[in-house]
């Protein structure tokens, strides 16, 4: 399965120290070049981490940078987000792959479109369903995302339900 992501899940599962999940759980994960730039080029000049570890999936082959699909800026300004969640979104939709994205009115458009989306929770639940995560592993995993993403309480308990339950 190949998966298109966004810059948000990239960061935040790297930060989190758990960005190879996405290397066990698809065969490619594609990326915009207005993504790369977002996550890697500025995030290397900022010295951020995450932006190294997000390069290394790229050196090691199992994130692809493709080109910028046409017409993403004005899909951003029309619908009032970002061009690397334009461009996301836009391959995806030329695709059909699924979509990994996190910004809420970014999902809002992208499931008004049609497309299959998750974000930095639905890895994790995929990846306990799919035992990759032990349940103890998908806990700790949701509990480091809650560290260096905003999660609401009532997001946070029904993910830790979900995982549970699996």
């Amino acid at each position: 399965m190949i998966a298109i992501s966004n810059t948000g899940p990239l960061i935040h599962l790297a930060k989190a120290g758990i960005i190879t999940i996405l290397k066990k759980l698809f065969d490619e994960v594609l990326i915009p070049e207005a993504v790369k730039v977002e996550v890697i080029d500025r995030g290397k000049d900022e010295g951020f981490a995450d932006a190294f570890l997000i390069e290394e999936g790229i050196k090691d082959g199992w994130i692809s940078v493709v080109s910028n699909p046409r017409g993403i800026e004005e899909l951003a300004e029309k619908a009032g987000i970002e061009y690397g969640e334009a461009s996301a979104i836009s391959l995806a939709l030329q695709k059909g792959y699924l979509l990994l994205i996190d910004d809420l009115a970014a999902r809002r458009l992208a499931a008004g479109l049609g497309l299959e989306i998750t974000g930095s929770i639905g890895v994790i639940l995929k990846a306990s369903r799919e035992g990759k995560f032990s349940k103890d592993e998908a806990i700790d995993a949701l509990d480091k995302l809650s560290e260096v993403m905003w999660l609401g309480v009532e997001v946070y308990k029904e993910a830790r339900k979900a995982i549970n339950g699996l």
